[in-house]
């Protein structure tokens, strides 16, 4: 350790080392314990504020607030995935305008051992001209919009009695509480990612929503959950005409249906994905790529995993031609480049099959992620 990062640990006070210590026990737990397993049983879906804390207030030109929006699109989505799939049980932290402290939201999912976990809310800013809907990972940002999205949604905890004693002395508006995160360890990032990105395509390429991206910041709502986690932020209620579609049934079906189609796409990916002890024939694999692909064509991929950082030189991805790049603050990853989606599906097989369960096709146009539906379409036009 670095002798100024040793005097800067050193003016945390007794709380914080508790609470680090309690962290590093969580970690080891959840990673003791590892995935569910490959199928989806349970969803926690978790609607932001409510009751004496309204959150986002908007313009003031509606009476809805941030809580009530949360609530009914949380409700919609849980319709949405227990029409399709009753075998999935769906558990709402709160299905009415009631107030509930933030460890409690978690300690829910917990106790029930939920496969993912979904923290819906409307965004705010200063700047009414803000727009989008973003989808947050646990985690530490560079970015201080991030980290003041963070702060404004964890400040729920001054309405609760005592949150000092309850969080071990965490204060939502102090920096310095924020190091005992940035020294933890997500065992679920790499699905939470997954899962967020998913999100983040139905929002930009089936809602035509602008997608403000997937991004990392320090929520303390799916910082203590023990499977992987999102935070949704439908979009901005101090943006007037963003305030308006969120306000009407046909904007709160929208965002919930993206959501929904997000985690059908995920329950697919992970309920089709299997390990296996074969040995990846990278050849072939890579022999199935076309390296002279004109730049007005439609350019199938498959996408083998994300991260924070760059992971180019991880043993993993020993004998395959992967390809990195850098998208909103994520590195991702992946294998292939074909005309042809038939083939690149074929390539996403043989990838699940040797330990890449998490990997999926994308679609490329003109240098710009599109989704699959939309490449076929555009490939049918062309023909």
């Amino acid at each position: 350790m670095s002798k100024l990062a040793f005097l800067y640990l050193s003016h945390i006070n007794v709380r914080f080392i508790i609470l680090l210590v309690n962290l590093m026990l969580f970690s080891y737990d959840v990673f003791s314990n590892g995935l569910n397993n490959n199928k989806l049983k349970t969803i926690v879906i978790d609607p932001g504020h409510g009751g004496k804390d309204p959150g986002t207030l908007g313009t003031k030109r509606y009476s809805k607030y941030e809580k009530d929006i949360a609530l009914s699109v949380s409700l919609k989505l849980g319709n949405y995935i227990s029409n399709s799939f009753p075998d999935i049980k769906v558990i709402y932290t709160r299905k009415e305008d009631v107030f509930l402290e933030l460890n409690e939201r978690t300690r829910i999912a917990n106790k029930s051992n939920a496969d993912i976990f979904i923290s819906v809310h409307c965004d705010g800013f200063t700047n009414s001209k803000a727009y989008g809907a973003s989808v947050f990972v646990m985690g530490m940002s560079k970015l201080k919009a991030n980290l003041d999205v963070a702060m404004r949604e964890n400040a729920a905890m001054y309405l609760e009695d005592n949150y000092k004693q309850k969080y071990d002395g965490f204060d939502p508006k102090s920096a310095e509480s924020y190091i005992v995160f940035s020294l933890m360890q997500n065992t679920y990032l790499d699905q939470s990612l997954q899962l967020a990105e998913y999100v983040e395509e139905q929002f930009a390429y089936k809602a035509n929503r602008k997608s403000r991206g997937v991004k990392q910041a320090p929520f303390y709502v799916i910082s203590r959950t023990n499977m992987p986690s999102i935070l949704v932020e439908c979009g901005f209620l101090t943006n007037p005409k963003e305030e308006d579609y969120l306000q009407t049934d046909q904007g709160q079906n929208q965002i919930a249906m993206s959501i929904f189609e997000a985690v059908k796409n995920y329950k697919l990916s992970l309920e089709s994905s299997f390990s296996s002890n074969n040995i990846i024939d990278s050849n072939d694999i890579n022999n199935k790529s076309e390296n002279n692909l004109q730049s007005n064509q439609v350019v199938y991929k498959v996408q083998i995993a994300t991260n924070l950082t760059s992971i180019f030189n991880d043993k993993k991805f020993a004998g395959i031609k992967v390809e990195e790049k850098l998208v909103n603050g994520i590195y991702k990853y992946y294998v292939g480049s074909n005309t042809d989606k038939s083939i690149v599906d074929e390539m996403k097989t043989d990838l699940k099959n040797n330990g890449f369960k998490d990997a999926f096709v994308v679609a490329f146009y003109n240098g710009k992620r599109i989704s699959t539906k939309d490449a076929l379409n555009l490939q049918k036009q062309n023909n």
